[in-house]
């Protein structure tokens, strides 16, 4: 039965970090990398077990530039560990997410993109673990809004997932960027909602 309830609970924390960075990198160009890091705070519930509270998660994303309108993506995330305890179920220890993103990224036009990838997660919790891989799609936007603000949205649809993000940028410098955004999770099939802010920075070099 813990294992029915790990999958359903990896599902619910995948969604804090393994699809899109939290800033598309839609304008990587050829042969130019991006790195960045991000913390999220996210309220989430799933039907069976309840309010799971905040969540926090580092996320720490890659993009690199295979040409001026495709570029390869990755993300991955590491949560921190904690014991969380369901009134039905009982404890479950040192419960930790894993996941990888990898995709690919294709440029429409200076403001757009769209990209399509593979997402594998790892949840581990009582000397037990379950994992995921699934296909997913997304597209994305980036554009200016003020000087040195820039305004980002993004969606991505899997088998199981719908993920949208929304935030704004601020521009350090010319390769340096700090983002505040906010997310929304649902997954219907297994009743999971989660919302909340996150903030990050990002380098290009």
């Amino acid at each position: 039965m813990k294992k029915v309830i790990l999958t359903t609970m990896l599902a619910s924390l995948t969604l804090a970090g393994t699809a899109f960075a939290s800033v598309p990198g839609i304008d990587t160009a050829a042969g130019q990398g991006e790195i960045g890091y991000s913390h999220y705070n996210l309220k989430s519930s799933v039907d069976v077990l309840g309010d799971m509270g905040k969540l926090k998660n580092n996320n720490f994303q890659a993009a690199y530039g295979l040409s001026d309108k495709l570029a390869i993506t990755g993300d991955y995330l590491n949560s921190e560990s904690q014991t969380f305890y369901s009134p039905a179920y009982g404890y479950f220890n040192d419960m930790n997410l894993n996941s990888t993103e990898i995709g690919l990224q294709y440029k429409l036009n200076k403001n757009v993109a769209v990209s399509v990838g593979n997402v594998k997660s790892e949840l581990k919790a009582s000397n037990d673990s379950v994992s995921t891989s699934e296909i997913f799609a997304g597209v994305a936007y980036k554009g200016a809004i003020a000087d040195k603000v820039d305004s980002y949205a993004s969606y991505i649809r899997s088998e199981n997932v719908q993920d949208w993000k929304a935030g704004l940028t601020y521009g350090l410098a010319s390769n340096i960027t700090l983002d505040a955004g906010y997310r929304s999770f649902e997954n219907d099939d297994l009743g999971i909602k989660a919302k909340g802010m996150g903030f990050g920075a990002n380098y290009k070099f």
